[in-house]
């Protein structure tokens, strides 16, 4: 059989508490001696041989603790004194021995809690105080008030020490009565007039434990069962292998709790990281989308006054051959009536042929032979014509940018065949309205003298091509004079 020793430091006592562990492994057992005992006395009393088939199967594993009764229970002295040093192995037991009980096994199974006599009632307060640490109790021939020990004195301290002092005032519903439920609680004692605190003290667990509506098993033996040695060890033989079914139908019957419980938390942290998964995408694409929809504002802006330049551009390109003809159309009856005071107009280029100029207009046979040749005047007065109207754009429209003034300003020498065929015509019609007309043609022409002179430079230029033709018919003017 496998023994160790195994010191505790506590710091709950101030000492070092000594720890006889047999066996390797099983379910935990934690062992109290009788009053003011050894943990050697549990071996000496022939317990640990009792207890050989379940502790070399492995089916237990036996923690015998040292208690601290001489400084409490069995001690004279302060009550005060006696109750807090019970208190402060109450804490040693709760916060440090079972602590060190999971360290051993290398497993969190809650122990069983085993006593004799003393033992019994460091047990009860064991598992009544702390339901969640302990699996079960076994309390053989227990005392479970403190008059045995302090007689009628009672503080707060002993109070919870003493199971049949805090039974009576806990309600029904409260939470450790569930938790009762789902435990191993067992109490025995004998009837022999030894046992007759334990008898009396076992009565009332038993009574309270009934109220609360607690599941637990309180035998009473026979009135020959006396407290010592030999009824515990029978009375550990018969319960023992009972109490540890119940344990492994309890825990079996939590496992599949466990596992219900492991997977639903599983399940819920798959369940929030799909939802976290989920509600992240529509935030991605939530944050994307503004993102995208300012970056398009910002390719629209930039594309727009492209687009917007390239359309102005195009629309003015393309409406300058309707503008021009527009303008030309517009402009052709003032061309036509000012066709022929533009010989008066460009006295001064050709002032050498003012007289022969003049003539035409006196009599009406040379007016037909003008009209005979019109391709001499009409190519020469078309530039002329095209150029006043480019220059008359600003004037009719204001509002039209520089920009499309210049460049209609600019085109009309590139299409000059635009206006031919309108052209044509006002040598159909020259004398309708002379006088009249004489006069409108004449404000475009004062008005813009200095934007019309660079343009009409070539438009002089040009002239002196058309000139011989011009200057053939003089004297066949001449001779219709004679």
């Amino acid at each position: 059989m496998d023994k160790k020793t195994v010191v505790c430091a506590s710091s709950a006592l101030g000492r070092d508490m000594h720890v006889n562990v047999y066996g390797k492994k099983g379910l935990p057992v934690i062992a109290f001696p009788t009053l003011a005992a050894a943990p050697e006395s549990l071996e000496e009393a022939g317990v640990i041989d009792e207890l050989a088939d379940y502790l070399d199967s492995g089916t237990i594993q036996l923690f015998c603790t040292q208690t601290v009764d001489d400084e409490s229970w069995a001690a004279e002295g302060d009550p005060a004194d006696r109750a807090q040093r019970q208190e402060q192995f109450y804490h040693y037991v709760a916060d440090e021995l079972v602590p060190l009980v999971h360290k051993v096994t290398r497993r969190k199974a809650r122990p069983l809690a085993l006593g004799f006599d003393m033992g019994a009632t460091h047990a009860a307060i064991a598992l009544l105080r702390r339901p969640d640490l302990f699996q079960g109790c076994m309390s053989l021939s227990g005392s479970y008030d403190a008059r045995r020990y302090f007689g009628e004195w009672m503080d707060a301290t002993l109070y919870d020490n003493a199971p049949c002092a805090f039974l009576p005032h806990m309600a029904p519903d409260h939470p450790y009565v569930a938790v009762y439920n789902q435990r191993q609680l067992l109490f025995c004692t004998g009837q022999d007039a030894s046992e007759a605190d334990s008898l009396r003290t076992t009565r009332e667990i038993d009574g309270e434990l009934r109220r609360l509506g607690v599941d637990a098993w309180c035998d009473y033996w026979g009135g020959d069962v006396t407290h010592t040695w030999p009824w515990w060890k029978k009375q550990l033989r018969y319960f023992l292998p009972i109490v540890l079914d119940d344990v492994e139908k309890t825990t079996a019957a939590e496992k599949p709790a466990r596992k219900r419980v492991a997977t639903r938390k599983k399940a819920d942290a798959v369940t929030a990281e799909k939802t976290e998964a989920k509600a992240e995408k529509p935030a991605a694409k939530a944050a994307a989308k503004p993102a995208a929809k300012k970056a398009e504002p910002a390719v629209k802006t930039a594309a727009k006054p492209a687009e917007k330049a390239a359309t102005k551009t195009a629309a003015k390109t393309a409406a300058k051959p309707t503008a021009a003809k527009a303008v030309a159309k517009a402009e052709e009856p003032a061309a036509k009536k000012a066709e022929p005071a533009k010989p008066a107009a460009k006295s001064a280029p050709a002032a050498k042929k003012a007289a022969p100029a003049a003539k035409p207009a006196a009599k009406a046979e040379p007016a037909k032979a003008e009209a005979k040749r019109p391709a001499a005047k009409t190519a020469a007065a078309k530039p002329a014509a095209e150029k006043k109207t480019a220059a008359a754009k600003p004037a009719a429209k204001p509002a039209a940018k520089p920009a499309a003034a210049k460049t209609a300003a600019a085109k009309p020498a590139a299409k000059p065949t635009t206006a031919k065929p309108a052209a044509a015509k006002p040598a159909a019609k020259p004398t309708t309205a002379k006088p009249a007309a004489a006069k409108p043609a004449a404000k475009p022409t004062t008005t813009k003298p200095a934007a019309a002179k660079p343009a009409a430079k070539p438009a002089a230029e040009k002239k002196p091509a058309a000139k011989p033709a011009a200057a053939k018919p003089a004297p066949k003017g001449g001779a219709s004079a004679k």
